[in-house]
């Protein structure tokens, strides 16, 4: 059976080589996981992890005109509210009218965990579609109803034949997988099952008719559509990296349709409609990208994050020669190249020698991590939160480019907080959420995703680079405030290696 037949998606463990706990060279690396022993590395101890319900709401929230039943214990949806004017801020700057999230919860109690908690959610689906009349409405399943068996599929299947709005159900327990991209499958198997991607061809219905314009009208349609590329955005691309992908795209003479974030459903009808899908990531895509592919036979690209000047040379030319406009994506990047270089020249003496660790997603810190080092700085760690097989390319290119530099797969705070210390860098690039830690422990740090400014492309180059050189001048802040915090590790485990309790 395929996986996209299935109710419940599988986890990236059942369906990738994945690991999470690993510590050496980036060669090491590459065949621990080809080998199979990747498999077999675990810690004796965790601190904490992400919930990948968190990621999926995260997805979610953005769809317009939705609401979100949270299908578990109230707590669970608490999360929602600090997403809500992240989602109104993204949807103003898509130019559309952003308006705060609407959630619901299921609310499950003692009672409900020993009887179920099916007609809950039934009653509330029901409610939702009645009181608020939304065009789809997820239905996210937390850890306790997946721990009961509450019949999740079924509800939405029988309730769905009473409502107006579309019902998909986005199963996400944070107990199954300790991999956080899972959150990304589970999201895109809920659309894949429940909500419609076949397109209106109500406007090709001028086609049939024996009319003077018909033909011409189906030539125009076929052009755009042959000129037409999607975009995948899945959370971690913000809009002035949009409009810096769009802008090299247009200098292409090709149309964008941006997915998945602050679509609609008639958005996402139109999906099908285009000659080439592009991913930034395979951890974000590969699942949805892989159905296109299948469904209505779509091309598509991964091609590794557009960072730097090469990688972003090395992007557009992969797309453009789907569309046979190599030369002119060569001419595109040459100009491009030359002011850009020039715009940075004068931030590079700054830079030099800076040593600086790393630590995000698996495609995007390694591909950070080779610019940084065309930039002259010194890369002394890599941190990925997991590994997979499809970033072997990548990492394939950092053993060769980078082969001294430590590679960890983690996603535990003990740990960074331990390589801060013992490493001494002079910046962190990191994901939002950890410069609080790293402002207390002394260290300047920016982050590896905002969404308002950008990283990709020329543009993001030019930004990356002018942010750097900021850090370095202005790092007084967090070196006071290392001077007056108390952090909650002892003396000892700074003396101690960082992933000391890793084993096989």
């Amino acid at each position: 059976m395929s996986y996209y037949e299935q109710n419940i998606p599988p986890t990236r463990e059942q369906r990738l080589t994945i690991g999470d706990s690993f510590c050496g060279k980036s060669e090491d690396l590459l065949d621990c996981a080809r080998s199979g022993c990747l498999l077999q590395k675990n810690r004796r101890f965790w601190q904490t992890g992400s919930c990948q319900m968190h990621l999926s709401l995260m997805m979610a929230s953005t769809v317009e005109n939705s609401v979100i039943i949270m299908h578990g214990p109230l707590g669970c949806g608490s999360t929602l509210h600090n997403l809500s004017p992240a989602t109104v801020k993204g949807m103003n700057k898509r130019g559309k009218k952003g308006k705060p999230l609407t959630w619901l919860s299921t609310n499950l109690q003692e009672a409900d965990v020993i009887s179920g908690g099916e007609r809950k959610l039934r009653e509330t689906i029901e409610y939702a579609d009645r009181t608020f009349r939304p065009e789809i409405i997820f239905v996210v399943s937390t850890c306790t109803p997946n721990i009961i068996g509450d019949d999740v599929e079924e509800v939405v299947r029988q309730t769905q034949k009473g409502v107006a709005a579309h019902v998909a159900s986005i199963h996400c327990p944070g107990f199954k997988t300790r991999v956080v991209a899972t959150a990304y499958d589970s999201f895109y198997h809920g659309l894949l099952k429940h909500i419609p991607f076949e397109p209106d061809l109500s406007r090709a219905n001028v086609w049939v008719k024996e009319e003077p314009q018909a033909e011409l009208a189906e030539l125009e349609f076929n052009y755009r559509k042959g000129r037409t590329v999607n975009l995948f955005n899945a959370t971690s691309i913000g809009p002035a990296d949009e409009e810096e992908l769009v802008r090299l795209l247009n200098a292409l003479q090709l149309n964008v349709q941006i997915y998945t974030e602050y679509s609609s459903l008639e958005e996402y009808r139109q999906m099908s409609q285009a000659a080439l899908n592009i991913s930034m990531c395979n951890v974000h895509d590969d699942y949805l990208l892989a159905y296109l592919k299948e469904k209505y036979g779509m091309p598509y690209v991964i091609e590794g994050m557009p960072i730097g000047v090469k990688a972003t040379r090395k992007w557009l030319l992969a797309v453009a020669k789907h569309f046979g406009l190599e030369d002119k994506a060569n001419r595109i990047a040459d100009q491009e190249e030359e002011k850009v270089l020039k715009a940075i020249q004068p931030y590079l003496p700054k830079l030099k020698g800076k040593r600086v660790l790393i630590s995000g997603g698996i495609v995007r810190v390694g591909e950070e991590s080779r610019v940084l080092k065309e930039l002259g700085l010194e890369v002394i760690g890599i941190r990925a939160y997991h590994y997979d097989n499809g970033a072997d390319p990548v990492y394939t290119s950092i053993a060769e480019e980078l082969p001294e530099v430590p590679v960890a797969v983690s996603n535990q705070l003990f740990e960074l907080a331990n390589q801060v210390v013992r490493y001494k860098p002079d910046l962190v690039i990191g994901h939002n959420g950890t410069q609080g830690w790293l402002a207390k422990l002394g260290v300047p740090s920016i982050q590896l995703y905002d969404v308002d400014r950008a990283f990709f492309g020329y543009r993001g180059l030019f930004s990356l680079v002018k942010r750097m050189a900021f850090a370095f001048e202005n790092n007084s802040f967090a070196q006071r405030l290392a001077q007056h915090v108390e952090l909650p590790y002892k003396k000892e485990w700074f003396s101690k290696d960082a992933f000391s309790y890793l084993k096989d």
